[in-house]
């Protein structure tokens, strides 16, 4: 290929291109007119506005009715609570003398201190790096 003909392609590619760019342009500069002008039209604003109070009013209904809705699960669910604590309530006194007497016996809360202390105090091994349990 000799260089005039490269140069050649070269030009026509830029023309070719360039005129593109221009159509484009000119397209884009006629729909913003467009979009402008109806933008600007007073009707269009209007149902624009309508349209927005309507999704408006929608919205406020229907938050109002989830509302409702989330107010009468937590009833549901507190009276559910309310009933099942009664009924464990009524089943741990009548359980209570049978259930006392096979519950193992928990250490005393200073005994159990003086454990955890006298674990904390032990001395480490001198000579070597201790080692860590995993």
């Amino acid at each position: 290929m000799s260089d005039e003909s490269w140069d050649e392609q070269f030009k026509r590619f830029l023309r070719k291109t360039g005129d593109d760019f221009r159509r484009t342009g000119a397209e884009i500069t006629a729909e913003a007119q467009k979009l402008a002008e109806a933008a600007m039209d007073p009707e269009k604003q209007q149902r624009v506005r309508d349209r927005l109070n309507e999704l408006g009013d929608w919205a406020r209904k229907t938050a109002q009715g989830v509302a409702g809705a989330v107010e009468d699960a937590a009833g549901k669910a507190e009276t559910a609570f309310h009933r099942a604590a009664d009924k464990m309530a009524g089943a741990k006194s009548k359980a209570q003398p049978a259930a006392a007497s096979s519950r193992p016996r928990r250490k005393p809360a200073a005994a159990a201190r003086k454990t955890r202390k006298a674990k904390v105090a032990k001395p480490r091994k001198k000579g070597g790096a201790a080692k860590r349990k995993r």
